[in-house]
């Protein structure tokens, strides 16, 4: 019979390695404290990449819906427009979002990353942009029978990407084993997803807050990853002192 989750005596302890085995058995550490502080200690070294990241990307997102606007009318577009534009994006802004995801996991591991690491993902483009479609289909599906259901699937399917772009799942894969691993910690996601989003607003609205709480979102998002499927390849990301993490081989 598996053991209840043990709760750690002090609320700085480190986050125990995760792993998918241990999520669907129950045993994942998703503690939304010791998650909120060990992203904010990761910040560090990574706030110029990521945002100069951010800034390339909304600028090609910029000129290349100025450029369609030459080519349809995107004030009262017709269906194709609209349909080529909206792929057009999520050619540019999910490949980028894989790839700023892949920076942050191997980041929250102690792993080196580099500045190109945000853009490694283009050349998975194609199975990306249809996971995301799919993802996107089957909430909107569920919003319009049921609104509850299509926010569960929102929160339930937000680990359907990472599964792609780290293990390459096929689609289906990569939905189901979302849903079942998020289903585990489902209030810590969803309380962990609603913070990421309070902070991004606050940045945005402090006008230059965003420049820490971008950085700060990604690792929020990349530990919560980690705790709840690990990584494929490598051991456990293993806490070290001060609750920083190392990779074990």
């Amino acid at each position: 019979m598996n053991q209840p989750d043990q709760q750690p005596e002090s609320g700085t302890h480190p986050l125990r390695p995760g792993s998918i085995e241990q999520t669907l058995a129950g045993e994942a550490d998703l503690r939304i404290g010791a998650v909120l502080r060990e992203a904010w200690d990761r910040t560090l070294g990574i706030k110029g990449m990521v945002i100069g990241g951010v800034l390339i990307v909304y600028a090609v997102l910029t000129l290349v819906i100025f450029l369609l606007r030459s080519v349809f009318d995107l004030e009262n577009p017709d269906a194709v427009g609209e349909a080529v534009t909206q792929l057009v994006v999520m050619l540019v802004f999910y490949p980028f979002l894989a790839g700023v995801f892949m920076f942050g996991l191997r980041h929250s591991i102690g792993q080196p990353v580099r500045f190109e690491l945000l853009f490694a993902q283009y050349g998975r483009a194609l199975p990306i942009v249809a996971l995301a479609l799919l993802q996107s289909v089957l909430t909107g599906i569920g919003l319009l029978l049921l609104i509850v259901p299509g926010i569960y699937l929102s929160f339930a399917f937000a680990l359907a990407l990472p599964l792609k772009v780290e293990r390459d799942l096929p689609l289906l894969d990569c939905l189901v084993t979302s849903l079942r691993l998020v289903n585990r910690k489902f209030l810590e996601v969803v309380a962990l997803s609603l913070i990421s989003g309070l902070l991004m607003v606050l940045g945005f609205l402090s006008v230059i807050g965003w420049i820490w709480t971008v950085p700060w979102v990604l690792m929020i998002f990349a530990i919560m990853y980690r705790q709840l499927a690990g990584i494929a390849g490598v051991g456990p990301a293993a806490p070290g002192p001060a609750g920083k993490v190392t990779a074990e081989y």
